[in-house]
């Protein structure tokens, strides 16, 4: 076959998931192409599985091929639970409904099907299927003038404009390429490269049908010494496996291992009694397999996948570890990439893609590879990570992570892993997105873009907050906020001999710690500050109250700053701490404040309340858990597990939204209002200034050293540095445009002398509320059910 001096055509070689996906996104976009698969049947039976996880089905749906996969996935019979199991097959942690959340979540639920499901799929979407040739596979490769000439095993010959090697981990592309490389550039690949690919496990991965003892919809991981396994359920009670087991010593390049089945036969020998539930074996699924393979794991992402006008992506170029199941979703990536890039380039051009140069090509591959490279390098890194914790390579690292970090984190942990490999992914630059619901954006779905150089405004602010905690520690004495301690003996700092300035400025003092005891004990809620230090706000209120406000100020909010969720789904609460907060700093805080200042004409009583209201803020902490625990038991009272699911799953409705937006309101009326009285008080008593108000000093100095030694004067620097990197840090992660950014940095600022600190923390958080809410795409229909 010849190709016309003005036509642009693509050679792919390999007709899998990457081939496929090409070949459906280049006819999409009227871009000729063949396609060469070496099999005789383009979904052959080879005994694989595939999971489409969101990121992957984001681009497919674009190509409209979701709703089909729907139906191979059978979803009502995905909705069991992703459990956690030990190497006895006892349960000891998991999320249930895992495809129902990721749904939720990301837009797409997770999918599990047989692989030749999918390539059937792919190959029905295109429309002018005579561009597939089947038993042609790729033998060898020549260069030609503007182009490139394939010959393949039967001895046919294609050409094209470039030649795009999908052909998987033994890719003949790949060879070829790097031996016409080496006769044209001998130092464009590095030649030990390939010698250095590792293998650190073998893998027995199947199908299985008819298991007896396995629930429909299951999902289990079971922890291991050296080894893992992973088996899921599928469509028509399938069950797809996967034992993975450590190599006595890491292969590399020519030295890994081709199984065969006598290797695969003594591999399942070895195991066949290993649990996988308390129900099922290993044996007892292998049993009952349609299909089975041993093979070694190769784990590689190569620096260059181009020469010339040829290119490898898929596992030709970049392959991971498939627990964490992102082979063929970054495989649907690169092909969106790159014909992202050959797009803008025909766009660029008066001629289109016809008569490309050489340095063309390979811009448009450097391109390409630029784009991928670091996510793919991303991905194989985390499916090792993550492949070593499940096996306890390190005993210490996963007996503390799977024993007690994932348990704290809870299903928020796990979720926002998966997360992670996901909302960087690629997807079809000139087709428009389906508009399906999902709480958690993709990055190229956010408002702007992620800021790429954050760290020198991050140092800074580190700097700057250290600088802060060191003050704190050094100058200030252990009192507690707006009250000094002198042998036992608490006073009103300002308004001396006046009773009712002696009042209101007392209130004043205490209303200004509403937003520091409200706020911390809602953070230590939130969904992504599980497992962190900032879910113990006890003991910030203890501090608050031993060390003082400048204190525990400096240190929490530099801990909030660097340890607070990222994901756009930490910011939930739920509902029940959520209706509890008003009422908790009502009776625990508001109540014993307004008693300790009836008494403050009367000093040995004042003395007495205000002692006790020292409890206050760890007594507002109690009441909220008790309170909101009561009433999570009393909700969940007589439930069925899948209608506690069906409740855990309202999350996603950002319900919680419109109750910590009315508290705000609330906590900022009652702080500003209380500001507002005493300034106007004391611009009637000519001995107090503003300043001393402000910052509630009581002597006559105001100066830099008073300043440091005061309570209050610490806690606004660091409540304001704090927020201004909140801000700062929303347009980091691309939640808000940066013109956005301008109003509530200049509140954040007037706004400490216009209503005072604690309102204007409980002014801001009301804005991040809405800012982080606002990431959550919801179409109506789905907020009706």
């Amino acid at each position: 076959m010849s190709k016309t001096d003005n036509s642009f055509r693509v050679l792919i070689a390999g007709g899998g998931v990457a081939g496929l996906t090409l070949a459906i996104m280049l006819e999409k976009f009227d871009i000729d192409y063949i396609l060469l698969e070496g099999h005789d049947d383009i979904a052959p039976a080879v005994g694989a599985s595939i999971a489409m996880f969101p990121n992957g089905t984001r681009i497919l749906d674009q190509l409209d091929c979701y709703e089909p996969l729907l139906d191979l996935a059978d979803l009502p019979t995905l909705n069991g639970a992703s459990s956690m199991r030990d190497v006895t097959g006892k349960e000891i942690g998991g999320v249930a409904g895992v495809h129902k959340h990721l749904e939720r979540r990301h837009g797409y639920p997770l999918m599990f099907f047989d692989r030749q499901w999918l390539l059937r799929v792919l190959h029905d979407r295109l429309e002018d299927k005579s561009k597939i040739h089947l038993s042609q596979k790729v033998d060898h490769v020549s260069l030609a003038e503007g182009g490139v000439q394939v010959t393949t095993k039967s001895g046919q010959k294609f050409s094209g404009s470039i030649l795009v090697g999908a052909d998987g981990v033994h890719s003949t592309v790949r060879q070829e390429m790097q031996r016409v490389a080496a006769q044209l550039a001998p130092s464009y690949f590095d030649p030990g490269e390939n010698d250095r690919v590792p293998a650190y496990y073998l893998c027995s991965f199947g199908i299985a049908q008819h298991v007896p003892g396995w629930m429909d919809g299951d999902q289990v991981t079971v922890l291991g010494n050296g080894g893992c396994q992973l088996a899921i359920a599928g469509p028509q009670k399938r069950v797809y496996w996967f034992f993975f087991s450590r190599l006595p010593e890491t292969k590399y390049g020519k030295d890994i291992p081709r199984c065969t089945k006598e290797m695969e036969r003594e591999f399942v020998e070895k195991r066949y009694n290993m649990p996988i539930t308390e129900k099922v074996t290993f044996g007892q699924l292998y049993a009952k397999r349609l299909s089975s393979t041993l093979t070694p794991l190769h784990e590689y992402v190569y620096k260059k996948w181009f020469f010339n006008r040829i290119i490898t992506f898929g596992d030709s170029a970049h392959k991971p570890d498939p627990i964490s199941g992102q082979g063929g979703n970054n495989a649907i990536e690169s092909s969106a990439e790159l014909v992202n890039v050959l797009l803008r380039k025909r766009d660029s051009r008066a001629n289109g893609l016809s008569n490309l140069s050489d340095q063309e090509v390979e811009a448009i591959f450097a391109e390409m590879q630029t784009a991928r490279h670091t996510r793919a390098e991303r991905i194989v890194w985390a499916a090792h990570f993550q492949q070593s914790l499940l096996a306890f390579e390190r005993p210490l690292l996963s007996s503390f992570y799977w024993n007690f970090l994932s348990n704290l984190k809870g299903n928020e942990g796990t979720l926002g892993l998966l997360a992670l490999n996901m909302i960087r992914a690629k997807r079809l630059d000139a087709l428009p997105l389906k508009k399906r619901p999902r709480a958690v954006p993709f990055l190229d779905e956010l408002p702007a873009p992620p800021l790429k150089s954050p760290l020198l405004v991050q140092i800074l602010f580190a700097g700057a907050m250290a600088y802060l905690v060191r003050v704190a520690f050094t100058t200030l004495p252990r009192r507690s906020f707006g009250f000094n301690f002198t042998n036992g003996a608490v006073s009103p700092p300002l308004f001396d001999g006046n009773d009712a300035g002696k009042m209101l400025h007392s209130l004043y003092s205490a209303s200004q710690l509403l937003s520091p005891i409200l706020i911390s004990i809602l953070e230590g809620y939130r969904n992504g500050n599980k497992g962190t230090p900032l879910a113990l706000s006890i003991l910030f209120l203890v501090a608050m109250q031993y060390y003082g406000i400048g204190t525990s100020a400096s240190v929490y909010t530099l801990l909030n700053s660097f340890l607070t969720f990222d994901s756009a789904m930490g910011r939930f609460v739920s509902l029940e701490v959520a209706h509890t907060l008003v009422p908790a700093v009502a009776v625990g805080y508001l109540v014993p404040t307004m008693l300790m200042n009836m008494f403050v004409q009367d000093r040995p009583s004042f003395e007495k309340w205000a002692a006790l209201w020292q409890l206050t803020p760890v007594l507002v902490s109690i009441v909220v858990y008790i309170i909101s625990s009561a009433l999570r038991s009393w909700n969940q009272k007589g439930m069925t597990q899948d209608e506690k699911l069906d409740a855990e799953l309202e999350q996603y409705k950002d319900l919680d939204v419109p109750v910590l937006k009315s508290t705000y309101i609330q906590v900022f009326g009652v702080q500003a209002i209380s500001y507002l009285g005493t300034l106007v008080y004391a611009l009637r008593d000519p001995s107090v200034s503003l300043a001393k108000v402000y910052f509630g000093l009581s002597g006559s100095r105001l100066d830099t050293r008073a300043l440091l030694e005061s309570d209050m004067a610490v806690a606004v620097a660091a409540w304001l540095l704090a927020h201004l990197y909140m801000i700062w840090n929303l347009r980091r992660l691309g939640y808000i445009k940066t013109r956005d950014a301008f109003a509530p940095t200049l509140g954040a600022i007037v706004g400490q002398v216009l209503v005072g600190p604690g309102a204007t923390w409980a002014g801001l958080w009301y804005w991040r509320e809405q800012a982080l809410a606002s990431l959550n795409v919801q179409a109506p229909a789905y907020l009706s059910k």
